[in-house]
């Protein structure tokens, strides 16, 4: 017999899921706004992630995002409410955003609603990897204290790696400061960079000379990280740039097991400062669970 679900998912948009993962586990997310110059638009609604990195080769304003409101997220977690089911808010790293912070005031706001947040300490695809989990787990009936702790496993097994082309854009966006000094004055160095588990934050995993040699750098560090050969489940990121994407998942496919893949555009919220020509990973040490749930089902 199939159980109720437990809770209602909401995630923020610093999330990147693949395409029809929202609707298949019933997500709700909230966009961040795009800024370029004076006109605003709702990253994933008003423009896409294609367009958006189309226009950001070309525009010569930068772009800058911001996060939802206290008024959004009010909005979102009383739409949330009709279900009658707690509800499971999931948000981008409050050391790259204030989007856990507005949310944290819209609950203070709803007294009568019962909502759990959960700050991911991360952002696009390692976030979208907890956010599935969490939503697979909804569905099947599981406890939100049992979502919750599962989530904090799977964060403690993953990591997210990108590398880019040139470090145009982090000069300008101006938010990765240790990334931007470690390369600052280096002609032809790039970095490969990751988030801080300790502090939610952007840090450099390495320098390298080309774009290609950040790539190879990826795959070195999940290998040494998972084991030569092992299981692991990815989520590829990228701007605009599906010939280098394929280059490394060759690479990534000769050296390890990759037992589920899905290809996506990285989000606004980290594209505005790595630009279009990046590549990046999520990755979970080993067969994600609702991995495990598909492929199950997949063998009936």
């Amino acid at each position: 017999m199939m159980m109720k679900r437990s809770a209602v998912i909401v995630a923020d948009g610093g999330i990147d899921l693949p395409e029809g993962f929202a609707e298949q586990y019933q997500i709700l997310t909230i966009p961040l706004m795009l800024t370029f110059g004076s006109e605003e638009l709702r990253s994933g609604i008003d423009i896409s992630a294609a367009d958006f990195y189309k226009r950001l080769r070309m525009d010569s304003n930068h772009p800058t995002t911001s996060q939802p409101s206290t008024g959004d997220y009010v909005e979102l977690y009383k739409k949330a409410a009709e279900t009658g089911l707690p509800i499971l808010s999931f948000h981008l790293s409050s050391g790259l955003s204030g989007s856990f912070r507005s949310a944290q005031l819209a609950k203070e706001m709803l007294p009568n609603l019962e909502i759990h947040q959960v700050d991911t300490g991360t952002l696009t695809g390692a976030m979208g990897l907890q956010v599935l989990v969490a939503a697979d787990m909804a569905l099947r009936g599981e406890p939100v204290d049992a979502i919750v702790a599962e989530v904090k496993r799977i964060h403690a097994e993953s990591e997210l790696f990108f590398t880019l082309e040139t470090v145009d854009y982090l000069k300008r966006g101006g938010r990765i400061g240790r990334v931007a000094g470690a390369v600052a004055g280096l002609l032809g160095i790039r970095p490969v960079i990751t988030v801080d588990k300790a502090t939610g934050t952007y840090t450099p995993a390495g320098r390298v000379r080309s774009f290609k040699a950040g790539q190879h750098m990826i795959v070195d560090q999940m290998v040494a990280q998972a084991g030569e050969g092992a299981e692991v489940s990815c989520i590829v990121l990228h701007g605009d740039c599906m010939p280098e994407v394929e280059k490394f998942l060759e690479r990534l496919k000769a050296r390890l097991n990759v037992k589920w893949l899905h290809v996506i555009r990285a989000n606004p919220a980290l594209g505005v400062h790595v630009g279009p020509d990046t590549v990046g990973i999520a990755y979970y040490k080993g067969v994600l669970p609702i991995a495990e749930a598909q492929m199950a089902k997949a063998a009936l």
